[in-house]
């Protein structure tokens, strides 16, 4: 690992940080960063839930039982889920806005590189569609996972609204972990050492969600590892927003399979998993949960960090 970050002009426009505070205050500040920014993103997703209920065929403000109805309704509706991805543009936005007025990080600090970002997004599409796509196929071989038909019907329009969802979605999530966490945290504890915490906080974003396991929670490790190393390999965020983007996407409305335990409700296919199946496809969690995911992001990672990157320092934004 010695060679491991030959002049990477990403982590080290970091360093040029003017507030710079130590591992413990810098985790206490991305707890309350998560928390404000989460209270933001509840605004515009509670008028979109709100005006659900007012225009449903259940709400009757008469009768009690029907307007719980419409709550339930609107809380599990396809509309509510896209509005929870879209609206993750917020906290993507505070994050930018914090790194670039409290820690007065530039946009290259954060991976925005404008050299090739274009080509690296491109390519992150296909790594994040070949990637899952062989989780798919590990399963398949293994009996683990049944194929059941296409079901797009007229689901057209979800689906493309659940695609731009999870555009935004991934990108909030690699904003605030390699974005701003990882290249901050580097500054005080060495880079390995950053992407290993970085890491483990991103698995533990998702305790909360349904299904999740052990061999969940060490997967979503294992992929925390794999887009930090490739950040800092392609020394960009681009490629790694569309990697996260693109392998919930076709996970949950290309597959069919649930997202990190979320059933997106809309989808091209259908694999459904089989009972006696769950060390391989990870049960109610999802391919997350199981070892295929295992193998496909350990390879990954491997495959990642025998890449030559970049020799030369991309250029200002």
């Amino acid at each position: 690992m010695k060679n491991f970050l030959p002049n990477n002009s990403f982590i080290n426009d970091a360093k040029s940080a003017k507030f710079q505070p130590t591992v413990v205050i810098q985790i206490l500040i991305f707890i309350v960063i998560l928390i404000a920014t989460s209270f933001a993103q509840a605004i515009p997703i509670g008028i979109v839930m709100i005006a659900q209920i007012f225009t449903s065929s259940d709400f009757d403000v008469k009768n009690p039982d029907s307007i719980q109805n419409a709550i339930n309704k609107v809380i599990s509706s396809r509309t509510t889920l896209v509005a929870e991805l879209i609206t993750t543009v917020v906290i993507s936005f505070l994050v930018i806005i914090y790194c670039r007025c409290i820690e007065k990080r530039n946009f290259r600090s954060m991976g925005f590189v404008k050299k090739r970002a274009v080509p690296q997004y491109l390519i992150g599409i296909i790594i994040g569609f070949a990637m899952f796509s062989a989780c798919v196929l590990i399963c398949v071989l293994t009996n683990s996972l049944e194929y059941k038909g296409i079901i797009v019907q007229g689901n057209v329009l979800f689906i493309v609204l659940f695609f731009i969802g999870f555009l935004f979605q991934g990108m909030e999530e690699e904003v605030l972990m390699r974005g701003y966490l990882m290249p901050s945290l580097s500054n005080k504890i060495p880079i390995v050492a950053a992407i290993l915490l970085n890491s483990v906080l991103f698995s533990m974003l998702h305790l909360a969600n349904d299904g999740i396991t052990a061999l969940a929670f060490i997967n979503l490790i294992l992929y925390g590892i794999f887009i930090s190393v490739y950040v800092i390999r392609t020394n960009s965020l681009w490629g790694a927003c569309a990697i996260h983007s693109v392998w919930n996407f076709v996970q949950g409305n290309f597959y069919g399979i649930f997202v990190s335990g979320m059933d997106t409700k809309t989808s091209v296919f259908r694999f459904t998993p089989v009972d006696n199946g769950e060390l391989f496809n990870g049960g109610d969690f999802g391919l997350e949960g199981g070892l295929a995911v295992t193998f496909v992001l350990i390879l990954s990672t491997a495959l990642t960090l025998l890449l030559t990157g970049n020799k030369k320092s991309e250029e200002n934004t």
